[in-house]
């Protein structure tokens, strides 16, 4: 039976690796600049990812993944139409040999592209040969596990937040509406902001226990199926899966925040997210810090930003683990502090030259608090946009914030002296001369009553 089973799934692999060999065949003959003479053209597709889900009559979400994996794994053509070597022959001898699977291909593949600028093209190629070899023995859970230590061993500083790679990667899709009024989404998150989900919907499971209504039940507690549910429901209703819980967790945190900015009432820290980093890394701003049940790591100066704007607090180790400090919870400008900081920011980022209106500004320690241990105080924030909050903590940051004469000055990093007032935060009432023009106009400009002549 297990023999049977094993010589199955290798059947399986081998049809998976022609699949995604196809789909990348007619991405190929589909591309643009065929014109009219593409496959897709003249088959009524519009692309190559169309034509793959209307032959194979799938969604586009999987017509989309084989082409994607089957074009990584492709050989490229020379110009004189020879086949050559493609970004990964061994990961695609593998494939095609029925040793790997796509799933576990595609594991190897992301996490080559991950890291794929940012490390020597000699280190990239061992790395895949490496997570080849632990795919034809491994689960696809464990191979994810190795492809990650690889990822932390060739790029211990992860992406640096000053590129805008893994940002741009941030979404949140929101689906078609079914016949019953249901709307699926999906979202992708960056790591920073998965643990302080994660910690948020933590912090309301604690407590909570889940009771088998049906067997054949998945004991993770990430994935819980439906058939693990809460003994009573809240309120006496009925009685809630792990992923309903979830939900709720999550819609009533975004209900709260839209009733308290409406408000306008003062809040504090409620959910934590802590972090540890070597004393090392934190001392010379390398590395990454790992929230707690997070296996991507988060970049030191996305770090330092989050403590800044709250909700997240270091916990400082040693080389071997052993905690030596962890860092103060600190309580956030409050509403009516940056209210405050607000009216004197003149309703904009208090970065020189910058326009970006008060909505968009988040309150910055200019004394930073983790660093400095400065205080949560009018007096020590200034107003930032999120760009210049960024770039204010960036590790190769060409900005510092001092103070001169009982103001603050953002000046380069490398200036000496005094600060010179082009260096001044800004400050008073946002002059634009646009508003500026249409305030004389209306001054100007006779109401219909008055030009009556009655």
């Amino acid at each position: 039976m297990l023999a049977d089973t094993a010589g199955v799934e290798e059947l399986g692999r081998l049809v998976d690796a022609m699949r995604i060999d196809a789909a990348a065949q007619l991405e190929r003959r589909s591309r643009k600049r065929l014109g009219e003479d593409s496959l897709a053209f003249r088959s009524g597709a519009r692309d190559g990812d169309e034509l793959v889900q209307q032959v194979c009559r799938i969604d586009s979400r999987e017509a989309k993944r084989r082409v994607a994996l089957g074009t990584a794994l492709a050989p490229s053509v020379a110009l004189n139409g020879d086949l050559l070597p493609g970004r990964h022959p061994v990961l695609a001898d593998a494939v095609r040999s029925g040793a790997v699977g796509v799933e576990a291909a595609r594991v190897v593949v992301n996490a080559a592209k991950a890291i794929g600028r940012r490390v020597a093209a000699e280190d990239l190629d061992v790395m895949v040969e490496a997570l080849t070899d632990t795919a034809t023995v491994s689960d696809v859970e464990t191979l994810h596990d190795v492809a990650a230590a690889w990822a932390l061993a060739l790029d211990p500083d992860g992406a640096d937040p000053d590129r805008p790679e893994q940002h741009l990667q941030r979404a949140l899709r929101i689906g078609r509406t079914t016949a019953d009024g249901m709307t699926r989404a999906t979202v992708v998150l960056t790591p920073e902001h998965l643990a302080m989900l994660k910690e948020l919907l933590q912090s309301r499971r604690r407590g909570l226990q889940l009771v088998r209504t049906e067997p054949a039940s998945d004991d993770d507690p990430e994935t819980t199926g439906a058939e693990w549910r809460e003994e009573e429901g809240p309120g006496g209703g009925r009685p809630r899966s792990r992923a309903q819980q979830d939900y709720d967790t999550l819609l009533e945190a975004l209900e709260a925040g839209v009733k308290a900015d409406q408000a306008d009432v003062a809040s504090e820290v409620i959910h934590e997210t802590v972090v540890t980093i070597t004393a090392a890394e934190l001392e010379a701003r390398r590395g990454q810090a790992f929230p707690v049940g997070v296996l991507a790591g988060i970049p030191i100066p996305v770090v330092e930003r989050r403590v800044c704007t709250g909700g997240i607090r270091l916990l400082v180790t040693d080389e071997g683990g052993e905690p030596l400090h962890l860092g103060r919870s600190r309580r956030l400008f409050s509403p009516a502090q940056r209210k405050a900081l607000a009216v004197g920011a003149g309703g904009r980022c208090q970065h020189p030259g910058c326009r970006t209106p008060s909505p968009y500004l988040e309150a910055h320690h200019a004394a930073w608090f983790a660093r400095d241990d400065g205080p949560t105080d009018v007096r020590n924030g200034i107003m930032l946009c999120s760009y210049h909050h960024h770039l204010v903590h960036a590790v190769r940051s060409p900005v510092r914030i001092v103070r001169h004469e009982g103001d603050l000055f953002v000046v380069p990093v490398h200036w000496t002296g005094p600060p010179a007032e082009r260096h001044r935060r800004q400050r008073g009432v946002l002059h634009d001369a646009r508003i500026t023009r249409l305030r004389r106009w209306a001054v100007v400009r006779p109401t219909p009553w008055r030009a009556t002549g009655t």
